[in-house]
């Protein structure tokens, strides 16, 4: 089986999981994360939300992930998105806006990137009370930059962590990653 066969079975693995509600994505191919788990999604949910602590930069890592252009460019809060079948919500979990939908049971909620939060405790703590707090039956948190993540205690507070290897699929990215001294 391939790597990406693999990420989906996993993740639809853990959407039709009624036991887990938390999962913690890792692994070092950014695209390839959010396109499987975006994918996935899709086949499940027809609503979610996802926050992110880049409104700038959040349809850019989408668009790049699917290789054409899902979302416009400039991303606002106020804004209901089409995403393949599903209709999402985009907001920032770094500035917290009273208006943020919460979600619900029939709600996604995707977190991408959190490494921003995962080294500075005011901000980890805020994505604690965060995840707590949400109203969505799946939440799924996607990491970048693993190799300059410090803090893992966010794996204490999922119900699930995959590391999504693509040393079949991308080798490339695992030689470089090497070579420069990442891993």
């Amino acid at each position: 089986m391939n790597d990406a066969k693999a990420a989906v079975e996993t993740v639809l693995n853990f959407l039709n999981d009624p036991t887990k509600r938390t999962l913690l994505v890792k692994g070092y191919d950014n695209d390839a994360k959010v396109k499987v788990v975006l994918s996935c999604l899709n086949k499940v949910f027809g609503k979610g939300i996802i926050r992110t602590s880049s409104m700038s930069d959040i349809a850019d890592h989408i668009n790049r992930s699917f290789k054409n252009q899902q979302l416009p460019r400039n991303i606002k809060s106020t804004t209901n998105y089409a995403l393949g079948k599903m209709t999402i919500n985009i907001n920032s979990y770094a500035t917290h806006t009273a208006n943020n939908p919460g979600g619900n049971e029939n709600t996604f909620t995707l977190f991408h990137p959190v490494q921003m939060a995962l080294d500075d405790p005011k901000r980890y703590k805020a994505l604690l009370h965060d995840l707590n707090k949400s109203g969505s039956s799946k939440i799924i948190l996607i990491t970048t930059n693993e190799w300059g993540i410090k803090n893992w205690d966010i794996e204490n507070h999922v119900d699930e962590v995959y590391f999504y290897s693509v040393e079949n699929d991308n080798p490339q990215i695992m030689t470089n990653l090497r070579n420069n001294g990442a891993i």
